[in-house]
């Protein structure tokens, strides 16, 4: 994932907040992958693991399964 990419992901999710629901109820890692590419982001399960850090304090959950 690019530095653009991934600063208009946390953006989007510090604005969007039925992003942020519908990737709270993600039960796994392919749902919130599949959730946020239709968002329009193009990511996979190594951006998030990869980004896990910088992602993570912009969320107001945690998953158990990343």
């Amino acid at each position: 994932m690019s530095k653009e990419t991934l600063e208009a992901l946390l953006a989007k999710l510090k604005s969007d907040d039925g992003l942020q629901e519908k990737l709270k109820a993600a039960a796994n890692l392919d749902d919130a992958v599949m959730l946020v590419k239709e968002a329009g982001f193009d990511v996979s399960k190594y951006d998030f693991l990869e980004n896990k850090r910088l992602i993570g304090p912009h969320l107001l959950w945690e998953w158990n399964w990343i």
